[in-house]
């Protein structure tokens, strides 16, 4: 039996080590730190980047997920930041790959029926979600539109890059056999393709989660 491995899935395992050996280092780190002190550096970098995430999740979720769900999002966002710019190194964004981006949305997914059966009940949870049948779309369909979603917009760009690529290589070997035209026009492509939408959907797809989550157990205070 022939075992395939998807690129994608080598350059998710490479993601997840980078960020791994960085948390573990920027732990250190923070609690090497002097709490007297102004922060500088990697704890600097760390302190402001935890304190903008915890900001912009309390104004999706109540302070009541701050403690379970904040530092899973933070460490959601990181990731997902990481891989969609990933491309950029000339790996394939793991995010290109639908199983990965479909396995996220699954923890997505069952927090939200977690969520949902503390809030109903189990019983109420089973009759709404039965009761119509056509319920089960609406059960389904996070899984999908969430996961799809920033599967697509980052599948899309890498297929454009790779048309204009090709594109500039065409029109450069009719010229000198070296492709001259692709650095100059691919640049300000990657600007938008890899890193602006790369971003955009890394907060979308947080964002989206939260709120989500949040709507079936929403704070009654």
């Amino acid at each position: 039996m022939k075992i395939t491995i998807q690129p994608e899935l080598i350059s998710s395992l490479i993601v997840t080590v980078l960020l791994s050996i960085f948390f573990v280092y920027a732990g250190k780190k923070i609690r090497e730190a002097d709490p007297t002190k102004r922060p500088e550096g990697v704890v600097l970098l760390v302190e402001t980047a935890i304190k903008m995430v915890y900001d912009y999740m309390g104004t999706i979720m109540p302070k009541k997920y701050a403690k379970n769900y904040y530092p899973y999002f933070s460490m959601l966002f990181a990731w997902l930041l990481v891989s969609n710019l990933f491309g950029l190194t000339g790996f394939d964004a793991p995010t290109t790959n639908y199983s990965i981006t479909l396995s996220l949305t699954l923890i997505t997914w069952v927090l939200i029926q977690i969520n949902a059966i503390k809030y109903q009940g189990v019983g109420s949870y089973i009759k709404g979600t039965l009761i119509p049948p056509t319920n089960l779309f609406g059960l389904v369909s996070p899984l999908i539109s969430i996961s799809m979603r920033i599967f697509c917009n980052l599948l899309s760009g890498t297929f454009i890059m790779a048309l204009v690529y090709q594109a500039t290589s065409f029109l450069s070997y009719k010229l000198i056999p070296f492709n001259f035209l692709g650095p100059v026009v691919a640049p300000l492509l990657h600007c938008y393709f890899d890193v602006f939408s790369g971003c955009v959907q890394a907060l979308v797809f947080v964002t989206l989660s939260s709120i989500l989550i949040s709507n079936e157990n929403p704070d009654e205070e």
